[in-house]
């Protein structure tokens, strides 16, 4: 089956003229800064593109679809011998948690984006199966690392990717998660499902190259220190840990939600560790992720002004999370070292298909938690205090 359709997809090629570069350039301003908001790489909003200096250099491949009249979709592939992986590079994506570094051919997936009317599609499929024959084929690849946002580690974990012991990645517009593809690894990709599942043994295998060996790396990628958390059964005890150690009369969003549907958000999304002092998420940020506070504080400001303060079982990043294309509306900062429960737009959708009426009870949760945030922000406009009645 995987094989029928791998032959059917979109033509995919590399950016090798000025006249391609800029197309893509200009493609990644749409989808970067006006679609999203986002302050990655070097916006020139004269020439209305995005580019660094990577782009042109020996190391850097860029592949996309379409034409430079209408570009669909892209990536940068960034791809190293041994021993020659820029400091920063290692610095920024935790590499330097692999002992054998050094000795590895490393790549690095980034600028990945998709146009709008083109996602959900094949079109991903794609571009993935390009970069995996450069990497594995012309490249020689052994580890591919990249980072991306919360709310994209489901999608990338379809590809083969995996989160490891690695730093959280601090951009501008908040907060991004390390990941890392082991390219040879056959029995991973088979288990999440990978799209690139077929192409293992094109390259690895008896009388191809040798899959690596990966006793080398079961601490890292078994750590206890990995910032997220995808078991269904930890996620759980870490989900009861807080309601346990709620106030009984707290009132919050986490306190109102009862055990069944508790347990399906678990299932669902996934946890979350910050340190003291991340930067969560900026206003302005497209970005549809919903986080529920597990332990922690954190402080949520607009022009330096102090909105709230969230703490254990309190809600926060509602309004972006059912408002498609909605841009967040502040700044939100970890006080203190917290944990998160991230919930993305795609699971209410699924909840509302296959469970209207536990969708339901979950909307009117978070439309209560909206609610009583507007009732304040009234108050604090006119100056009179809210309400605590439901008589208005």
């Amino acid at each position: 089956m995987f094989r029928k359709w791998l032959t059917k997809l979109e033509p995919v090629s590399i950016a090798q003229t000025p006249e391609e570069r800029e197309a893509v350039y200009r493609f990644r301003y749409q989808v970067y800064f006006k679609e999203y908001g986002r302050q990655l790489g070097s916006p020139d909003h004269a020439r209305q593109w995005v580019t660094d200096e990577d782009d042109e250099k020996e190391f850097s491949t860029i592949l996309y679809t379409g034409t430079t009249e209408e570009i669909t979709g892209t990536v940068r592939l960034r791809h190293w011998d041994p021993g020659c992986v820029p400091r920063y590079e290692i610095d920024e994506v935790s590499m330097d948690l692999f002992p054998d570094l050094a000795q590895r051919h490393t790549g690095e997936i980034g600028r990945l984006m998709i146009r709008r009317t083109m996602r959900g599609k094949l079109l991903l499929a794609a571009i993935m199966q390009r970069a995996y024959e450069l990497f594995c084929g012309d490249y020689q690849t052994d580890l591919v690392f990249l980072y991306c946002s919360p709310g994209l580690v489901h999608h990338y974990r379809k590809l083969g990717c995996r989160t490891f012991g690695g730093r959280i990645v601090h951009a501008p517009d908040g907060i991004m998660v390390p990941l890392v593809n082991i390219v040879s690894d056959l029995d991973y990709h088979r288990r999440v499902g990978s799209l690139v599942t077929p192409l293992i043994r094109r390259y690895f295998g008896p009388g191809k190259r040798p899959p690596l060996d990966l006793a080398p790396y079961r601490h890292i990628l078994e750590s206890e220190e990995a910032p997220i958390e995808l078991d269904a059964e930890k996620i759980w005890d870490e989900m009861q840990q807080a309601v346990t150690n709620q106030e009984a009369d707290s009132g919050s969003f986490l306190d109102s939600l009862p055990e069944d549907l508790l347990q399906h958000l678990g299932r669902q999304g996934f946890v979350l560790r910050v340190t003291a002092e991340t930067l969560m998420t900026r206003a302005g940020f497209g970005e549809q992720e919903m986080y529920l506070v597990l332990d922690g504080a954190f402080e949520v400001t607009f022009g330096g002004n102090r909105l709230a303060v969230m703490g254990r079982g309190d809600l926060f990043g509602e309004l972006a999370f059912f408002l498609p294309g909605r841009r967040r509306t502040a700044d939100v900062r970890a006080l203190t070292d917290g944990t998160l429960l991230v919930l993305r737009a795609r699971t209410v959708q699924k909840l509302i298909k296959s469970d209207a009426e536990t969708a339901a009870r979950l909307l009117l949760q978070i439309g209560a938690v909206m609610a009583e945030r507007l009732a304040v922000a009234s108050a604090k406009v006119s100056g009179a205090p809210a309400a605590d009645d439901e008589s208005g």
